[in-house]
């Protein structure tokens, strides 16, 4: 049996669009997950869950909230001429539930392919959410991350699902490096333990480049905050930081 023998029209949501506009859409069509494109191409998904976490538990105004804001940063696809049986491989083994279904020629959406209906479903929780955020100090000097962004990665090492998404949040904010912005990033994995249930686990930057953040900031605020420098800046940082542990050693 093909792919295109059991998947689904697909229902599609705009990047721009809000995230109310595509809860109404999931509630309109009965279905979990919208492929969310841009100029007719599809680059990236979204589940009502992604809805729930990253909009509704987190008290972000789902009025002006944007689809891209929310969705993974990747999309799984495959073929409507591939054999079901190699789709739902591909969900088992990145922990999705759905995939696009794209047309060989054009690469063009057809349709929508789910693991429920073929086996029964998984979990739909990507292995990995980059969550970049910003320090602000209160006045007992504690300091407190502001989150700015959730990034959710379907694939990949943990390393390369970094990467992705320090890509996609350079891209929407329009940086040059995500450091610009932001004071830092946690990495949340999440796996299946032995006795099935899905556990999460939060990584914080690591503490070098958490210095190399704080001593970037004091040497860009300290020169004026200079534009078009941050990739100099942040080599500095690093060398003083890095001079400076080995000469403790």
């Amino acid at each position: 049996m093909l792919v295109r023998d059991v998947m689904k029209e697909p229902v599609c949501v705009q990047a721009e669009e809000t995230l109310d506009a595509a809860a109404r859409r999931l509630k309109k069509n009965n279905i979990g997950a919208l492929p969310v494109c841009q100029n007719n191409r599809v680059i990236g998904m979204i589940t009502d869950r992604d809805i729930t976490m990253r909009g509704v538990a987190d008290a972000r105004d789902v009025s002006q909230m944007t689809v891209r804001e929310a969705m993974s940063a990747e999309i799984l696809s495959c073929f409507g001429d591939d054999p079901v049986d190699e789709a739902a491989k591909v969900m088992r083994k990145n922990h999705v539930q759905r995939l696009a279904v794209l047309d060989r020629g054009d690469q063009h959406l057809i349709g929508i392919i789910s693991l429920s209906a073929l086996s029964g479903a998984v979990s739909e929780r990507r292995p990995f959410e980059v969550i970049f955020h910003k320090t602000f100090t209160d006045h007992r000097g504690h300091p407190h991350h502001s989150e700015l962004m959730r990034i959710a990665v379907a694939q990949g090492t943990k390393e390369e699902a970094i990467a992705t998404a320090t890509r996609q949040f350079e891209d929407m904010n329009k940086l040059n490096v995500w450091h610009q912005i932001a004071d830092g990033y946690d990495v949340i994995s999440v796996h299946v333990d032995a006795l099935g249930e899905t556990v999460e686990e939060r990584e914080p930057t690591s503490e070098r480049e958490a210095r190399i953040l704080r001593r970037a900031r004091e040497i860009w605020e300290r020169e004026g905050t200079p534009e078009s420098r941050d990739r100099e800046i942040w080599g500095r940082a690093a060398g003083e930081i890095d001079r400076e542990d080995q000469h403790q050693e």
